[in-house]
């Protein structure tokens, strides 16, 4: 359970590049993936010592910490078990889907939920299924700077690398969801579109010290664990 330090306030902003209305943040997990490297459901898997399936284990750490509770992206395939397996955790919501596309179709079904949300959300941690362990200290700076810059998209990186969570504006995921639901490939590549044409101004980049950011887990080892990939982290 967050401490009070790591739960983002409600507040009212003003000023030019203030989002309109009252903050309310919302935990989006991108749970859609086919795992083909992984060769089973990422969501239901056990990896490491840790015995809670990986979807439990991300919606732990996002548990508590938004007004606007979770959402769970993600295929029709997969609800019914996504739903048993975040059995007893507060405030979430599993969103079914189609299956197919990459990280873009996932953030532009994202939209069409919250677009009818009452009230309405002002911000989205999208967060990958197979990224389980964020520091509470990862979520009060990346807080920090959204809340000073309430229009820009904000990303930690580790070491360089660039990871999740991606704090996104409500208004800017609501400018690209059209381009994002036709798109093929990562939410990463519409958003690099975007910043190359002027539509938006790229991510703020926030230096954490927590490997988790980019600590995924995309094969399974002879002992049930997960291998941490390199490179980037960032297809969202």
């Amino acid at each position: 359970m967050p401490t009070r330090a790591t739960v983002i306030r409600t507040t009212t902003m003003t000023g030019d590049d203030a989002v309109t209305g009252a903050r309310r943040d919302v935990a989006v997990i991108m749970c859609r993936g086919a795992s083909r490297r992984f060769g089973a459901p990422k969501a239901l898997a056990c990896v490491g010592n840790d015995p809670r399936p990986l979807l439990r284990r991300v919606a732990d750490c996002f548990t508590g910490r938004f007004a606007g509770g979770i959402i769970v992206i993600t295929t029709g395939d997969l609800a019914a078990s996504c739903r048993s397996t975040l059995e007893g955790v507060p405030d979430v919501i599993v969103v079914p889907g189609p299956a197919g596309g990459d990280t873009a179709l996932t953030l532009a079904l994202a939209w069409e939920h919250l677009a009818a949300l009452v009230p309405p959300c002002t911000h989205v941690w999208a967060h990958p299924v197979d990224v389980p362990d964020i520091a509470a200290q990862t979520f009060v700076q990346l807080a920090a700077v959204s809340e000073s810059r309430p229009e820009r998209a904000v990303r930690p990186t580790w070491s360089g690398t660039p990871g999740h969570p991606l704090v996104l504006p409500v208004a800017m995921l609501g400018l690209l969801a059209p381009e994002a639901r036709s798109w093929r490939g990562p939410w990463r590549e519409v958003m690099e579109r975007a910043v190359a044409d002027g539509r938006i101004a790229a991510p703020l980049l926030v230096a954490v010290a927590d490997p988790g950011v980019v600590h995924d887990h995309d094969e399974p080892d002879a002992m049930g664990g997960g291998t941490a990939a390199g490179g980037r982290n960032d297809d969202t």
